[in-house]
Order: C-alpha cells, then sequence, then structure tokens
C-alpha cells in the first residue's frame, strides 16, 4: 500500500503496532488531501482571506466553498436564490467556542428583553462546554436551568421528558429561550432522537425556543438534517468526525436566528472599517479577527472527503463495527462476555443502548482496574490508545455509576472509539486485547 494511504499510521520502531482508537477526541488518521490542502495554502496561498488581491480571493473562496460544503451535509435549508445560505455558517475555534457562542449569544439577548430570567434546559448527558457556561450564567442571574436525566441503563433520552420540561417552564409563566441537547454522548455513544425534541419544541412553543444541538460526535458519522429536527443552531467541530485538523469548528445559524445571538466578541472585520459598532451582516457579525484559512482550507478537504464518501455508508462501517463490540456483552447488565465463557469477565460496558441507536463510542470499567490504568495497561502492552477519565462530561457519568466522590469513585471509564479508518480486524484486535487483560486479571485473584 502506497505511505499516503490514510489508514497507515507512522508507528515507533520499538512497538510492532500502534492502533489509535480515540476518534471520540480527534479523529486519525485524515484523508491525504487534509494535509495537502493545508501545506498548499502555507506556501503555495499564504494570503488572509480578505482583501482585492487575486490571493486574497483565492482564500475567500475556500472559506465560501467550505462553507458551501457544511450545509450540504446538514442539509441545511435553501435560500431564496437557490443557494444553501453559506453565510450563516460561522467559524469558530471549535465545538467548545461555538457552543459557548451560542449559548451566552442567545441568552444574554433574552435576558436583555425580560424581566426575569430566562429558561434554559439541557439533558445530563451533555459535555462541560455546555455545563460550565450555563453555571456561570445561572449565577449570573441570567438563565433558570433545567436538566432532563438520561436512562441510566441505555443513555437514552426520552424525547417527552424534554418536552415536558419546556411545558413546566411554560405553564410557569417563563418560555424557554434555549433548548441544548447533546445528539450523541462522547460517553456512552447514545443517539438522541433529535427529530422528536425539535418537532415537539416547534409546536410547543411556535418558534420562540431556540433549539440547538451539539453534534461533536455525531456529524460526519451519521446523517444530521437540520430541516427534519427543526435545528436553529448546530455548533460543530472540525477534527472530529469532519477530518480536520484541530482550531477548526463552527455555528451554523438558522437565517433570522442571528438577530437573537448577541456576540461575544467584536473587531476586525475586513470591512465597514469605518463604524465603530461592529457590522450586524452574516458571516462577520460573529467572525472578528482574522480566520484560521489555513485550518479551513483543510477541514473543507475532510468535508469534501465525507460527501465522496457518504455518510449513509460510513455509517454502515460504523455499525458493523459497533455490532462487532456490542455482541461480546450481555444487552441487559453490559457484563463482558456472559454467554461464552467469561472471556471479558470482570468487563462492564457504559450505556447500552442498541447498535442502530448509538454511534462508535465505547466506555468501560474493570472490577479490578481503575480506567487509568486500564488505559495504560492497552498501551504499553497492546499498543491501543484509549481514553480514561471523565471524559469533560461528568453528568453522564454520574448517571451510569462511574462517578459518585461520596463513594470515592472518581475515575470515570477506559472510553475506545472509532473513526471511518479503523477496520474489523482493528475492533478484533482490541477485544482481544481486552480479554487477555481480563484473563490476566482472573488468574492472579
Amino acid at each position: 500500500m502506497s505511505q499516503n494511504d490514510p489508514t497507515i499510521a507512522r508507528r515507533p520502531a520499538a512497538q510492532a503496532r500502534r492502533l489509535y482508537l480515540d476518534n471520540a477526541a480527534t479523529s486519525f488518521p485524515k484523508p491525504p488531501a487534509v494535509a495537502q490542502a493545508m501545506a498548499g495554502y502555507m506556501t503555495e496561498l499564504g494570503a488572509p482571506a480578505r482583501g482585492l488581491y487575486a490571493e486574497a480571493r483565492q482564500g475567500a473562496e475556500i472559506l465560501r466553498l467550505c462553507r458551501e460544503r457544511l450545509c450540504e451535509l446538514f442539509h441545511a435549508p435553501r435560500a431564496p436564490d437557490g443557494g444553501r445560505g453559506e453565510q450563516n455558517v460561522v467559524f469558530t475555534l471549535n465545538t467548545t467556542d461555538a457552543l459557548n457562542l451560542a449559548i451566552r449569544g442567545s441568552l444574554v439577548h433574552a435576558r436583555a428583553r425580560s424581566r426575569t430570567p430566562v429558561g434554559v434546559i439541557t439533558s445530563d448527558a451533555e459535555h462541560n462546554s455546555v455545563l460550565r457556561p450555563l453555571a456561570r450564567l445561572e449565577r449570573e442571574g441570567v438563565c433558570r436551568w433545567m436538566r432532563v436525566a438520561v436512562d441510566p441503563r441505555t443513555g437514552l433520552l426520552n424525547p417527552d421528558d424534554v418536552i415536558d420540561a419546556a411545558r413546566a417552564l411554560t405553564l410557569s409563566g417563563v418560555v424557554p429561550a434555549l433548548v441544548g441537547i447533546n445528539h450523541a454522548s462522547n460517553v456512552t455513544g447514545a443517539v438522541q432522537d433529535i427529530d422528536a425534541i425539535g418537532r415537539g419544541l416547534r409546536d410547543l412553543t411556535q418558534g420562540r425556543t431556540l433549539f440547538l444541538i451539539d453534534v461533536a460526535q455525531s456529524l460526519g458519522h451519521i446523517d444530521v438534517n437540520v430541516e427534519a429536527a427543526c435545528v436553529d443552531l448546530l455548533a460543530f467541530p472540525g477534527h472530529k468526525g469532519l477530518l480536520g485538523p484541530q482550531g477548526t469548528g463552527g455555528l451554523w445559524i438558522r437565517p433570522g436566528v442571528e438577530r437573537q445571538v448577541d456576540t461575544v466578541r467584536e473587531g476586525g472585520t475586513g470591512n465597514r472599517s469605518e463604524d465603530p459598532e461592529h457590522p450586524e451582516i452574516m458571516p462577520e457579525k460573529f467572525e472578528a479577527g482574522s480566520h484560521n484559512a489555513v485550518g479551513i482550507a483543510g477541514l473543507s478537504e475532510g468535508v469534501a472527503w465525507l460527501l465522496e464518501q457518504g455518510v449513509d455508508r460510513i455509517r454502515a462501517h460504523e455499525l458493523e463495527l459497533t455490532r462487532r463490540v456490542l455482541a461480546r456483552f450481555d444487552t441487559q447488565s453490559g457484563r463482558g462476555d456472559a454467554e461464552s465463557g467469561g472471556e471479558l469477565a470482570g468487563l462492564r460496558l457504559l450505556g447500552l443502548a442498541p447498535a442502530s441507536s448509538r454511534v462508535g463510542v465505547f466506555c468501560f470499567t474493570h472490577e479490578q482496574f481503575e480506567p487509568a490504568e486500564l488505559s495504560m495497561l492497552l498501551e504499553t502492552e497492546f499498543g491501543i490508545l484509549s481514553r480514561p477519565g471523565l471524559h469533560c462530561a461528568p453528568l453522564v457519568h454520574r448517571a451510569m455509576g462511574t462517578f459518585d466522590p461520596d463513594r470515592g469513585i472518581t475515575g470515570g471509564a477506559c472510553r475506545i472509539s472509532f473513526g471511518p479508518f479503523v477496520t474489523p480486524d482493528d475492533v478484533d484486535y482490541a477485544l482481544e486485547a481486552l480479554a487477555k487483560v481480563c484473563q490476566s486479571a482472573a488468574a492472579q485473584r
């Protein structure tokens, strides 16, 4: 195979195999065109994406094309001119940056028009990128915050619970300004029914509630349709399922909704420099300062690769891998290999949603090892790269019983996660490694 084949990772000579299974944090490897586009921008273009000379115009076109490809990927509604309304894709540093903009920008705007704190609803599946901004805004008196529990067995939300929470707030005289839902968990892999939630909210509040989805673990892995789900705000990373570089991401804002979101940064935009106020035109309203044009050039090629392959094809591949893992665990208890001799005895899988309702993210605990110990064993003994800890999602770990400081449980779990270049042989190798760890632990009892 060619050395440019994205399935080949560079491995230290001292170790025969290095298997990267931390794709929920950052995807690796990337399609070769990603690095090529970034190198080409640095060596052949080098210009900012603002200006009148040819190179600047070329840079601006790269950004425009990336926005257009993103709109195609998540089925943004057509504009009156037949376009995708790509100007409503705002580039940010990452998903965290996008979520801070969406949350603070919308709630501060709503609070300024209300005499009392405004309502906001999230779930226990959320990342700290949602939990921490809301904790601060609640402390500042901006919002009244309600959280909806996930099923501790599956990690799934009941969409009716979200709608009921919105109804309860509305009946109390507080129409929720924002509902924010993590589409797919970075701990359980559970995929929430955003279509049912979005349509239910739209029917209940007649568009008075903004619906925000965090697609950090879903976009690029499964089909995301902002129209079908009545989404108003979509926060995405560039460096995960979109196969781009770190330092890229964005926020899609439904046309018209930008008037309900305040800026969190102001500064240079390359136009209307004479105006002391930051411009309201999109996307400049939310893109103060120079773009990460080099990173966006790479991101654009990652999205292009996804569109070429087809998300349905990628989903089918990851479903095959997911079923391979789930087949080794009891569907009721999550215990390892209960029906076939106990090769994975001592191992527990968090979140038991079926393959059709999850992405390729799996968190494990072992009765004899702390998660960090298990992760280290996988690397030192088998060259498998995993991620231990709370994964910046303490509430879902609490729901799963893997974070309970009162009982001295603080380690979370050990996570493996798949990308499009992970193969069935890779999954079998990882399961075999886990089996050997479990067998070794059992022999030492």
